[in-house]
């Protein structure tokens, strides 16, 4: 059997068969294939995106976590003393839950569980009858007040702080997470460069 066999629509019926099927043979390699794109990256990474180098992202982002680090000592009346490692910006309260809370003597009223959190913080919860000391030493061994520890009554010794200007202080500190240096004192309203020039030999302001 050769071509000239066929009839004429015969022949037609047969070039349409291999067109048909030669038609499904290549969809299918192209769609099972596909173009071949293993040399480029899926994603592209944050690091490239921002052009800098995986290792100075890395040291970035682990000198981010070590500044947004605390380390707080708790003591006292609680289930759980001991040393914790806090974040920027929580308070005494959070502390204090993470060593297990109160135990059933503690005097609840003996430290400010709404105070912001500092580096090197001690925070000692009293029994109840027990005279605490203070949640953080105020007065440091040079006589200067730290204006990031000290409550109302002691930056009312300072000469120039009022009741109202300690207040402010306190304030201040609890929302922006206290004084990176005592300059800071002059953003407290109230406190301008006249009233900081004269009270900034008599306080300190500890990390």
């Amino acid at each position: 059997m050769n071509w000239d066999s066929f009839s004429k629509r015969e022949r037609i019926l047969i070039l349409l068969i291999i067109l048909l099927v030669g038609g499904f043979f290549w969809m299918y390699q192209g769609v099972t294939t596909g173009p071949d794109v293993s040399g480029i990256p899926s994603t592209l990474g944050e690091d490239e995106e921002e052009g800098a180098l995986p290792s100075q992202v890395n040291n970035q982002k682990t000198e981010a976590r070590v500044e947004n680090r605390l380390i707080v000592d708790v003591k006292g009346a609680v289930r759980s003393p001991g040393i914790f490692e806090m974040k920027s910006g929580q308070r005494v309260n959070d502390a204090v839950q993470l060593a297990g809370g109160f135990n059933e003597d503690a005097d609840q009223n003996s430290i400010n569980l709404a105070q912001i959190l500092v580096d090197e913080m001690v925070i000692y919860v009293a029994a109840i009858g027990e005279t605490a000391p203070p949640v953080a030493s105020a007065e440091k061994e040079d006589g200067k007040i730290d204006i990031n520890h000290a409550e109302a009554s002691a930056l009312e010794t300072i000469p120039g702080i009022g009741p109202s200007k300690a207040g402010a202080i306190i304030s201040y500190r609890e929302e922006n997470g206290g004084f990176a240096s005592i300059d800071d004192l002059m953003n407290v309203p109230g406190i301008g460069q006249k009233t900081f020039e004269q009270l900034k030999e008599y306080i300190t302001a500890s990390k």
